[in-house]
């Protein structure tokens, strides 16, 4: 069975193991992944049902759509480090053996979110990762991430800088008007890890991160 590392814009706000059965998600207390705090998601938004490894997620008519990689589905069978986009919420489906856990969101939600350290996170490292443009004439353009340093230029300002490690991707920027954006915030100082589903703006250009 699986897990979903749950993130809001700019930050991870938790994690929920997968239980074999259905898994309700959305706004309402009764669901089994609660996502509070947001308009956009429907009381009973969507569905997972686990049978043995595989996980499903399916739309329950939706007011405003359950979305895998930006493709809006009914139905979806889920594979590692999928995004599923539900609101403004982005639940990283991550393929790994693990013990049922409580509901998320609910009164008991603290035991199944774990802290965000480092020796905490589940990070499954693919051959390489990629940045893909998301608007205008260049969308679905691919940048991939296959040196130990990517550089892409900004125009009139310092450009981003992306380093592929043990640990992962770590985005470098400068900090001011105009300088590379990640999940519509500055680059923190000492660089950012990029994690599946972020968002980052260069020179005008939004990119989604595929780890």
């Amino acid at each position: 069975m699986g897990k979903l590392v749950i993130k809001r814009p700019g930050k991870q706000i938790g994690e929920v193991n997968l239980k074999l059965g259905d898994m309700i998600i959305g706004r309402h207390t009764t669901c089994d992944i609660i996502l509070k705090d947001d308009k956009s998601v429907s009381g009973k938004h969507a569905v997972i049902k686990t049978v043995g490894r595989k996980s499903t997620i399916e739309d329950l008519n939706s007011t405003n759509g359950t979305f895998v990689e930006n493709q809006r589905i009914k139905r979806h069978e889920l594979r590692n480090g999928e995004s599923i986009i539900i609101g403004d919420h982005v639940l990283v489906y991550r393929d790994v053996v693990a013990l049922d856990a409580p509901a998320f969101g609910g009164p008991s939600a603290g035991s199944s979110v774990t802290s965000n350290t480092s020796q905490e996170r589940t990070r499954i490292i693919r051959s390489h990762a990629q940045l893909v443009v998301m608007e205008g004439k260049d969308k679905g353009r691919q940048v991939p991430l296959v040196k130990e340093e990517t550089v892409i230029d900004n125009p009139g300002k310092s450009p981003a800088r992306i380093y592929r490690g043990e640990d992962g991707y770590v985005l470098h920027a400068q900090l001011g008007p105009g300088e590379p954006r990640i999940n519509d915030r500055p680059v923190p100082h000492g660089g950012q890890i990029l994690e599946n589903g972020d968002i980052v703006e260069i020179a005008g250009t939004k990119y989604q991160v595929y780890v």
